[in-house]
């Protein structure tokens, strides 16, 4: 399980670190941007290198074993100092940020050094790729250096989930306030990686020993990282994410309508620009998807005009009635009115003349002050209506050849 968290923590820092790049390739005067394309690289590092294949590979090619574990605590640690940086120039002018930055990196540097040192005094000849934390462990330069290395980590981890908190409450972007918080839940989250390591540490001392612990802090460690990489990229994705989404569902709402369309077209030809092809054809329309859809709701709202004076009058204010005494929702009302006025309006199509020119519709269906997605759906709120009125063929009225009707409303 250990191997597949950092595989996939690696993949996904990578993928972050190119999403990044190509940022700041465009963005070049942003130092944000900069910092976090060496944050990501440095993730992406750290959780390759933890890979136990990577890490026997490495060890072999320096040939001091296990000097992979210092070179990704070296990289974790950095990129900790990094995602500070990155969230103090969010959070402050530029010129606060450099000086908060300048600070931050000479307490890297110090932190580097020392774990560098107190390394080069263990003296490791096995390599423990998986478990070297737990078999360091009984070393007092081990238990120094992890000491350090574990309070730089959790300090750091413990001041962005405060900063991306606070931050988050201020926003007013939603794609931001997001981002903000799967950051400090990462932030968070990881802390049971620091929990796990101390107690590790510090059992020791007392003879206590903790069963799975270190696949536990792997999996509080990745988690929280991988919420982190989220976090970071999640303001310039989710936008394109949306519109993803905003894309399937009209994508949907536009084949949804379609026999509802069809049955308008059927009963009132001249309606459409051009008229229904084979199903299969409709569902390769992928172009101008929201004019398309526009213009479809436009055409079933022409038909709905057209065929209204032949509705049955009677049956639509009985319908109306009905649905009102009911304690349908007003839009229900307008949905089961609209669906009893082209039902009936389908029926007497072929054979009577127009006898209900006064008749409106409760509510303000098709007004100029609906919006696209309301009029959709109400639209097929009225098509579920009407499948229970009429025949599968679409009625008497649209069985044989429709005339034409008079277009004045046009």
């Amino acid at each position: 399980m250990i191997t597949f968290l950092h595989v996939f923590c690696s993949v996904a820092a990578w993928i972050g670190f190119c999403y990044m790049l190509n940022s700041y390739r465009r963005n070049r005067d942003d130092p944000a941007l900069r910092y976090l394309c060496v944050t990501f690289a440095l993730s992406g590092t750290s959780f390759t290198l933890l890979i136990p294949a990577v890490w026997i590979r490495l060890d072999s090619l320096i040939g001091v074993p296990n000097i992979t574990a210092l070179l990704a605590s070296s990289g974790v640690t950095c990129l900790v100092f990094g995602q500070q940086i990155t969230l103090q120039y969010w959070n402050h002018p530029p010129a606060v940020a450099r000086r908060k930055a300048r600070t931050r990196i000479a307490l890297c540097g110090l932190t580097l050094a020392a774990t560098t040192i107190l390394f080069a005094n263990l003296e490791p000849s096995i390599r423990h790729p998986e478990d070297f934390s737990v078999y360091e462990g009984h070393s007092a330069y081990y238990f120094t250096y992890l000491l350090i290395y574990i309070g730089v980590y959790t300090s750091g981890e413990v001041i962005i989930a405060r900063t991306s908190w606070k931050s988050a409450k201020e926003t007013e972007n939603p794609h931001l306030r997001a981002g903000l918080q799967f950051l400090a839940a990462g932030a968070t989250l990881t802390l049971g990686y620091s929990a796990i390591r101390l107690g590790n540490l510090f059992g020791s001392l007392f003879g206590l020993d903790f069963p799975h612990r270190n696949e536990l802090s792997w999996l509080f460690g990745n988690t929280g990282a991988f919420l982190t990489i989220v976090g970071f990229t999640f303001p310039g994705w989710a936008p394109r994410l949306q519109s993803a989404y905003d894309w399937c569902v009209r994508f949907l709402a536009y084949h949804r309508l379609y026999s509802l369309w069809a049955t308008m077209h059927r009963a009132v030809p001249e309606i459409a620009l051009s008229p229904p092809g084979r199903r299969i054809h409709d569902f390769t329309t992928v172009r101008e998807l929201e004019y398309r859809l526009y213009r479809r709701v436009i055409e079933i709202r022409d038909g709905q005009l057209a065929l209204l004076p032949h509705a049955d009058c009677t049956a639509v204010l009985r319908a109306e009635a009905f649905a009102r005494k009911s304690g349908l929702s007003e839009g229900a009302v307008r949905s089961v009115t609209a669906a009893v006025a082209i039902s009936t309006a389908l029926d007497r199509l072929p054979t009577e003349q127009p006898s209900c020119s006064d008749l409106r519709l409760p509510g303000t269906t098709g007004s100029a002050d609906s919006d696209l997605d309301s009029e959709v759906a109400e639209l097929l709120a009225t098509w579920c209506e009407l499948r229970l009125l009429i025949p599968s063929g679409g009625g008497r009225g649209t069985s044989g050849p429709a005339r034409p009707l008079d277009r004045t409303h046009h």
